[in-house]
């Protein structure tokens, strides 16, 4: 998370005070928590989609959820709270993911007729990303949520372990376990026919 350990020290104080009032209907205090999270979620969320314009608008509507479910927040610190916005944001990114299949299936029957007119490197980059996202979501959910936390939240194992309610070496293993079944997966997805991968790919969307 961008400034890190003086961010915390910023924000410990500041922030029940914050969340006090925006729970209260303070609108200037939503301003003040969306200064201070929007750039660590859109940075969550673009490194989840790759799409600049994608990440933007999915952090609005994180926040649109963040201004509604505010009022049953209770504050048990900054960590915790980074985790309920991470929970929002991997929430908004499956109702994305399912908005996607849905638009797939509705072009499935003029699919055969779309050409891509990209270049062969943004194709093999966008099926590279597919492919690591469909593994992704192959991980049980401890597993993609400490993989998450880690990697794209840059938390620490003691900070993942507060959040998820675990101990750090339960964090390790889960994050051991998880890498591991990755490779796996994609080197089992990297066996199969260009063909077949494409059409896993695109299913997963």
């Amino acid at each position: 998370m961008p400034g890190g350990e003086n961010m915390v020290a910023d924000t410990n104080v500041e922030l029940p005070k914050i969340i006090t009032r925006a729970q209260a209907g303070d609108v200037s205090a939503f301003g003040e928590l969306y200064a201070l999270y929007a750039g660590p979620v859109l940075r969550y969320l673009y490194l989840r989609t790759r799409e600049q314009e994608l990440a933007q608008d999915l952090t609005q509507e994180v926040f649109i959820r963040v201004i509604k479910g505010i009022g049953g927040l209770q504050y048990r610190g900054e960590k915790l709270f980074l985790g309920w916005l991470y929970t929002i944001a991997s929430n908004v990114l499956i109702g994305q993911a399912r908005r996607r299949r849905a638009l797939a299936t509705s072009l499935d029957a003029t699919s055969t007729d779309l050409i891509d007119p990209r270049g062969q490197e943004e194709v093999a980059s966008l099926f590279e990303r597919v492919s690591l996202q469909h593994a992704i979501a192959k991980l049980t959910e401890d597993q993609q949520q400490v993989l998450l936390l880690k990697f794209f939240g840059d938390m620490t194992n003691q900070e993942i372990a507060a959040i998820i309610g675990k101990t750090e070496g339960a964090v390790k293993a889960l994050q051991h376990r998880a890498i591991h079944a990755l490779q796996q997966i994609l080197e089992q997805e990297s066996r199969e026919p260009l063909l077949a991968r494409a059409i896993g790919s695109a299913e997963s969307l």
